[in-house]
């Protein structure tokens, strides 16, 4: 699979908040679990859809979640994000890997798609990334994932790189 890589740096000033949702913790795995099955239901994520293809939404959704377990940093900084009415937008799981901060998840459940949230859940993640001391933020999405790739350049997140993946996960160790 092609991948487009991102790197946000401090000279390119953080995106100012749009306001329109509201995020808090959630320590609750099985909500990220069941959030992550209903986003994969409508996913453009070549390794989701790969993994949804082996083993269904149920294995897709763990993979994600075994992963950001994997990742050094800390499970508190995971995200869900809800409308003004109080329902669930989607989930945002801001992260550090080997290589440093990332954007390690943005994800909108099917119902609230087509309003741009990708783009609030990708902004709020930048700042709490930034927040926690990050000095430059990475990120990856599919080529064939248009939406996601608008969000990265309307944050301010420039393609450094584009990659084939053959990592059987999508992922990179």
């Amino acid at each position: 699979m092609e991948r487009f890589l991102y790197r946000w740096t401090p000279e390119r000033g953080l995106p100012q908040r749009p306001g329109r949702l509201r995020f808090s913790a959630e320590p609750d795995d099985t909500v990220f679990f069941d959030a992550l099955r209903r986003i994969h239901s409508v996913t453009l994520d070549a390794h989701a859809l790969k993994a949804i293809e082996e083993g269904g939404p149920d294995q897709a959704a763990q993979q994600e979640l075994d992963f950001f377990h994997w990742c050094p940093s800390p499970r508190e900084w995971w995200q869900t994000a809800h409308t003004p009415e109080g329902d669930l937008a989607g989930i945002h799981i801001p992260a550090h890997n080997p290589s440093g901060p990332t954007v390690g998840f943005i994800g909108v459940v099917p119902e609230q798609r087509g309003h741009g949230y990708a783009y609030d859940l990708l902004v709020e993640c930048a700042h709490l990334l930034v927040e926690h001391g990050a000095e430059f933020i990475s990120g990856a999405t599919d080529r064939g994932n248009f939406p996601m790739a608008a969000h990265f350049a309307k944050a301010g997140f420039p393609v450094v790189r584009e990659r084939i993946n053959f990592h059987p996960t999508g992922r990179a160790a």
